[in-house]
């Protein structure tokens, strides 16, 4: 179903009162506190059952989510044109199911080659579920505070993190981990695909609104409302769009540094559940990060790449040199890291809607999205190959004060670029 008698709607009627872009929001929320969060936030409670019964090592069962991210990576290179071309709606039911399919199946699987290849096909509904949606529906929903709801939205996936885990491994301790990826796969059916089957809506025309905040002047003015940026063919031969991709890749770089929080807790002396502590305050950042960098967002973008990133260069430099002040230093540390990792899904999409405009976002962005994709799957592994070769983690931390300083830079120049562009419309 094309979308394009959907995207030229021009007879549109003012927005009044209750805006169904809110339930936008809502769907977006229900569909990353589920399915999203299951398949990251949720994924480690599963590493030890599964390689105990399996005999085999946590490494080795982990390689399912490089098989996850480098199906993500190509699915991205298609992505963002087919949910510009087809019914949103359509698309994310399919990626909800996918996700559903892959956990049923994962329940019932033997050898850790069975979960490559449910990791490819988390990978492909990922591209849309994780990278695309809340980017996508919310840019088309909301012309003001696009950024405050894009945070909301993508702060559900630590939600679910923080209800699930726990239900989880309640699961697992009583009835084992098959039982527990067939209790995700029930729970992304119940939450999510109702919301993805029923409320979702590709554009505001199709329930014949203007976007959120969009005050009809230009129909006032006898002229059809029009979206406004660069067009794919333009942005993808330009200098911003390959500086941007060295930021998307920095951005997503240093979040990786989370996964080995607990262990930098530990070479300190802290206890296993202290440093467990650790990555929950992480967490807590970076649930708080998305709505703070999207509030900042709203008032400055370049304010909010320098707040976000400001705070990783903090929380690492804190980590570094004043780890041995306290145990307090440590977890406000590792909270002000964590809202860099909220960059990700915030910072990074709203920088290059700044960019590159509404026009053709979505595979603009989708494209944008695969430095990401490859970047996480590379930074997993090379924080640890990092740490084990400088054998010091104030040593690491300081790289990754670096690599955040430079991806500012690379930010800001993209921004720079980015206005040498013309912005015009279909």
């Amino acid at each position: 179903m094309s979308q394009t008698s959907s995207k030229n709607a021009v007879n549109v009627k003012k927005s009044g009162g209750f805006h169904y872009a809110y339930m936008i929001v809502v769907a977006c929320c229900a569909i990353s506190l589920a399915p999203v969060a299951f398949t990251f936030s949720c994924a480690g409670i599963f590493f030890k059952p599964v390689t105990q019964e399996l005999g085999i090592g946590i490494g080795t069962f982990a390689l399912y989510l490089s098989s996850l991210l480098l199906a993500a990576t190509l699915t991205l290179t298609v992505a963002g044109k087919i949910i510009n071309k087809y019914s949103a709606r359509l698309v994310l039911s399919a990626s909800v199911l996918i996700t559903a399919g892959a956990f049923a199946a994962m329940s019932t699987f033997t050898s850790v080659y069975q979960f490559y290849v449910a990791g490819a096909f988390l990978g492909v509904s990922t591209a849309f579920l994780l990278y695309l949606m809340i980017p996508t529906m919310i840019n088309r929903w909301f012309k003001t505070r696009v950024g405050f709801f894009m945070g909301l939205c993508s702060a559900f996936t630590g939600v679910g993190g923080i209800l699930f885990n726990p239900l989880g491994g309640y699961i697992i301790a009583n009835y084992g981990w098959r039982n527990a990826y067939l209790a995700f796969a029930v729970l992304t059916i119940v939450i999510a695909l109702p919301f993805a089957l029923f409320v979702i809506k590709s554009y505001p025309a199709d329930k014949g609104l203007r976007p959120f905040g969009d005050t009809g002047e230009d129909e006032q003015k006898g002229a059809a409302p029009q979206v406004t940026g660069v067009s794919y063919s333009k942005a993808v031969k330009s200098g911003a769009f390959y500086t941007g991709l060295v930021f998307s890749f920095g951005m997503a770089f240093i979040t990786n540094i989370n996964f080995y929080l607990p262990a930098y807790a530990g070479s300190l002396g802290m206890s296993i559940t202290l440093g467990a502590t650790v990555a929950s305050a992480s967490m807590f950042g970076t649930m708080a990060g998305k709505i703070l960098l999207g509030w900042v967002n709203d008032r400055s973008v370049v304010g909010g790449m320098l707040f976000g990133l400001g705070c990783g260069i903090v929380g690492l430099g804190l980590m570094a040199f004043f780890a041995k002040v306290g145990v307090w230093v440590v977890l406000i540390a590792a909270a002000l890291y964590g809202i860099s990792y909220a960059g990700v899904s915030v910072q990074t999409p709203l920088t290059i809607k700044t960019i590159f405009g509404n026009r053709e976002y979505a595979p603009i962005y989708s494209n944008i999205a695969m430095a990401a994709s490859l970047s996480s799957m590379i930074g997993s592994a090379a924080w640890g190959f990092i740490i084990d070769s400088t054998k010091s983690y104030p040593m690491t931390f300081g790289i990754g004060i670096a690599i955040a300083a430079l991806t500012i830079v690379a930010g800001y120049v993209a921004m720079q670029l980015g206005k040498k562009l013309d912005f015009t419309t279909k």
